[in-house]
């Protein structure tokens, strides 16, 4: 059978599991909704279903992005496996690390989180000891965080050798996020662990943000303390997509984020990454934007801003990073258990912008576990 026949035999069986009937949900499926995740393995080319090649960066332990080489978009998935245990990606980008968490058994003090880093050497998933991860561009090297939380240094792991070189900060950490360009590094400041219970209004416990050149281990803390009508207790920064500022999370649907330069001065948003989106928010282009779909769900939407008309309908729960212009990374509950406690009867799969293929890339989560776990998504 010809690779071109079997592909297409295999994408029609795929998009026909996961079509999703009409009035299946009585209510939509926001992205607010509980994360809850499973996994699976299959390795496929992908030369067929995603076109193009983009860059990843040659970032090696301690030293800035320097050599551009073209990115793999070869398309790896674990269908049977939840958490994945090989390794997972589709297009420009991959599952680089995940964790599961755990509440406190007599109700009290902090959520933990058990975390699991991409192995390069095994193609898979370790377990690690740190208290955060967040892995760079290229997933060559990984930001790490000891525990208990906030912590007082933060280690740049090379994730081949898994040396770490520890950089001491002037404020405690609470999460680190690499930049776009795999250059710096945004460390959320806390004064106490904000993974505590969540509390009342204003009872936040974010004090600011940490720059840091990964080069230099040089380090400015800005302060910024926490949104008072937020009740979430973890505050984290994230980059804008050009990385030339921090956003902050809000508790609202519009705006979703306040932006910053890197000294902490309020900026206005870049175009369209405010508005109420789903996690994927813009496509890498720029001309495409992904929102959360109409009831009943469960469904997406993305929409073309240069017309203003929808490009696709998507039906799955959340769209969460795109895998390149016209494919991107979701949720998706079963077909058939989609209502209800359904939601939480998960797997991420590859979807096309008009909804019409979807590919699996990790197997489903049951009902009973929805503790589940959260996927870090990498530029590869």
């Amino acid at each position: 059978m010809k690779t071109e026949t079997f592909l297409r035999q295999a994408l029609e069986e795929w998009s026909a599991e996961a079509q999703v009937p009409s009035g299946l949900a009585d209510r939509a499926l926001r992205r607010r909704s509980r994360r809850r995740f499973t996994s699976a393995a299959l390795v496929v080319g992908s030369a067929a279903l995603l076109a193009g090649a983009g860059v990843a960066i040659d970032a090696r332990i301690g030293e800035p992005p320097s050599v551009v080489r073209p990115v793999d978009t070869s398309l790896h998935t674990d269908p049977s496996s939840a958490p994945p245990k090989r390794f997972v990606a589709a297009g420009q980008v991959a599952i680089s690390a995940y964790y599961t968490s755990h509440a406190p058994q007599n109700g009290r003090g902090p959520r933990t989180r058990t975390w699991y880093l991409y192995n390069p050497a095994s193609g898979g998933y370790r377990k690690v000891p740190w208290a955060w991860v967040d892995v760079a561009p290229g997933l060559g090297q990984a930001a790490v965080l000891d525990g208990p939380l906030p912590s007082a240094r933060v280690g740049i792991m090379d994730m081949r050798t898994q040396r770490v070189r520890w950089i001491r900060l002037k404020a405690a950490a609470g999460g680190v996020s690499w930049s776009p360009d795999g250059r710096k590094l945004l460390v959320t400041t806390y004064a106490t662990n904000p993974d505590a219970q969540q509390g009342p209004y204003g009872a936040g416990a974010r004090t600011g943000f940490i720059v840091v050149d990964v080069k230099s281990g040089e380090a400015h803390f800005h302060r910024l303390t926490f949104a008072r009508d937020d009740p979430n207790t973890r505050q984290d920064l994230g980059w804008s997509k050009d990385g030339g500022l921090v956003w902050a999370p809000t508790a609202l649907e519009s705006p979703t984020k306040v932006f910053y330069d890197l000294n902490g001065k309020p900026k206005p948003a870049p175009p369209h990454e405010a508005d109420a989106a789903e996690d994927a928010g813009l496509s890498p282009d720029g001309h495409l934007l992904a929102v959360p779909g109409p009831p009943p769900g469960p469904n997406t939407i993305v929409t073309d801003l240069r017309t203003g008309r929808r490009a696709g309908l998507q039906p799955v729960e959340q769209l969460r990073v795109w895998a390149d212009d016209t494919h991107l990374v979701a949720l998706a509950c079963s077909p058939n258990k989609c209502g209800g406690k359904g939601e939480f009867h998960n797997r991420y799969v590859l979807v096309s912008v008009d909804g019409k293929t979807l590919i699996p890339l990790t197997g489903y989560v049951q009902n009973s576990e929805v503790s589940g776990w959260e996927p870090t998504f990498t530029h590869r």
